[in-house]
């Protein structure tokens, strides 16, 4: 067994809890996923026993008497694999493998994150687009570096003057296996911004269900909750035609007595995946300052 297929095997045994009476049809799904690495092999198979086969034929035509029929057998088709163990699959073949992504927020004050990371080097860039700068981070072979570069546009009338220093960049100490500048990596779509294969298990962790909407793509919902309020999210996964997560779209409603009184609100987000493979080059920033922590 690989290391894909132990990965997959573990986390498919990690979610049989979640389907009762169900035993994770492990050797199915890894099954499905050495075919491919058996196509050639299977000609080349297919090719001998089409040889053998004419060879046979031919000595064959002294028989006179054909061989007794057997009844035959009608191959049983392997159910459809539960929505949840789709998911974990996804996540499994969007591991270990780089990719550009997207984070888009809703709202006035919405933000939207762009970068590409590659997991297996520890490299990669997120930035984000302000009114007064553009904040960026770069992690280069696991050092993470943080800074602000200029707008493209025009900066606002009261941001104007004297402040921070474009393109300088803080370089933090200790080693980092992903982005952060997106926020808080204990929510969902923070925790699979910078590493798509979480997705699962951020979704596990706040005992979402899991479920298949009638057009294929799968559909997650949880609530959370404290002492002064609670938050409802729902939300929707589309794969890619390689098996892997291409977009996370979420939505939700919260609710709070934090001040003395009831608020309420709506958000959505948007997370996209794509460009699996690509080559992520980070070049070091000239003017760095090391933090001190």
């Amino acid at each position: 067994m690989n290391t894909l297929d132990e990965r997959l095997a573990n986390r498919l045994h990690d979610i049989v809890d979640d389907e009762p009476g169900s035993v994770p049809p492990v050797g199915a799904l890894l099954e499905r996923g050495r075919r491919a690495r058996r196509r050639r092999t299977t000609a080349l198979a297919g090719a001998t026993c089409a040889l053998v086969a004419l060879g046979v034929a031919t000595a064959a035509t002294v028989a006179t008497t054909p061989a007794p029929r057997r009844p035959g057998v009608t191959a049983q088709a392997s159910p459809p694999a539960s929505p949840a163990i789709r998911l974990v699959s996804a996540a499994t073949a969007s591991e270990n493998i780089s990719y550009r992504m997207r984070l888009s927020n809703s709202g006035p004050e919405g933000l939207t994150y762009e970068g590409a990371f590659d997991p297996r080097t520890a490299t990669g860039y997120v930035r984000v687009a302000q009114d007064d700068s553009v904040m960026t981070e770069l992690l280069i072979n696991g050092t993470r570096y943080e800074g602000a570069e200029r707008p493209r546009g025009k900066l606002p009338a009261d941001k104007d003057g004297p402040g921070e220093t474009y393109g300088r960049y803080g370089q933090y100490p200790g080693r980092y296996d992903r982005l952060s500048l997106y926020g808080d990596g204990n929510t969902v779509l923070g925790a699979a911004a910078p590493d798509p294969a979480a997705l699962f298990t951020a979704l596990k962790g706040a005992n979402a269900t899991i479920s298949e909407n009638p057009d294929g793509t799968l559909h997650f919902g949880y609530t959370t909750s404290d002492k002064v309020g609670s938050t409802t999210t729902s939300g929707d996964v589309t794969l890619d035609g390689d098996g892997r997560i291409a977009k996370v779209a979420l939505t939700g409603t919260w609710q709070t007595t934090a001040k003395g009184r009831l608020d309420t609100g709506t958000f959505s987000s948007t997370l996209e995946l794509f460009d699996y493979g690509v080559t992520v080059t980070v070049k070091r920033p000239t003017d760095v300052v090391k933090v001190k922590q």
